[in-house]
């Protein structure tokens, strides 16, 4: 088994591959996958620290570090769950400042992940479109969840 500071070594050189193919201009998937492989290496650090019961402030600068590259890589949720994490804990005053720094840029990326989709129509269509819904059984509520909200 790693020990953390394999992990974190090894979370850090992958973030940083990530950072030089970023700066490559490449449209392909390499920055992201390099993220991807050290956000896993970084949970794991954090998680095994948790486990060891390390004390602060080294277990929530891991917690920080692993949602801010779960945020890089746009794994919101898991981001979110570690920032919680961290803060559930006894962090530093500057590091719950940063943790919640990340949870504000978790949220602004979720907010631009539900936005919302207008459909303009005519006021002297709006029945027509309104019945022929209806009568294909389908509802604004099943429409919303095939693709996002809908206002109408």
């Amino acid at each position: 088994m790693k020990d953390i500071r394999t992990l974190h070594n090894e979370a850090m050189d992958l973030a940083m591959k990530g950072d030089i193919a970023a700066t490559k201009n490449d449209d392909g998937n390499e920055p992201q996958n390099y993220y991807a492989m050290a956000f896993e290496k970084e949970q794991e650090a954090a998680l095994l620290a948790d486990f060891q019961r390390n004390p602060e402030p080294g277990l929530s600068i891991l917690y920080r570090s692993a949602a801010s590259l779960a945020l890089q890589c746009g794994k919101l949720r898991e981001a979110e769950r570690l920032v919680a994490k961290a803060l559930s804990g006894n962090p530093p005053s500057e590091i719950a400042i940063e943790l919640r720094d990340i949870l504000r840029q978790i949220y602004a990326e979720s907010d631009k992940a539900n936005d919302i989709y207008e459909i303009k129509i005519p006021e002297s269509q709006r029945s027509k479109i309104q019945t022929l819904i209806q009568q294909l059984g389908l509802s604004i509520i099943a429409i919303r969840k095939s693709i996002g909200h809908v206002a109408i």
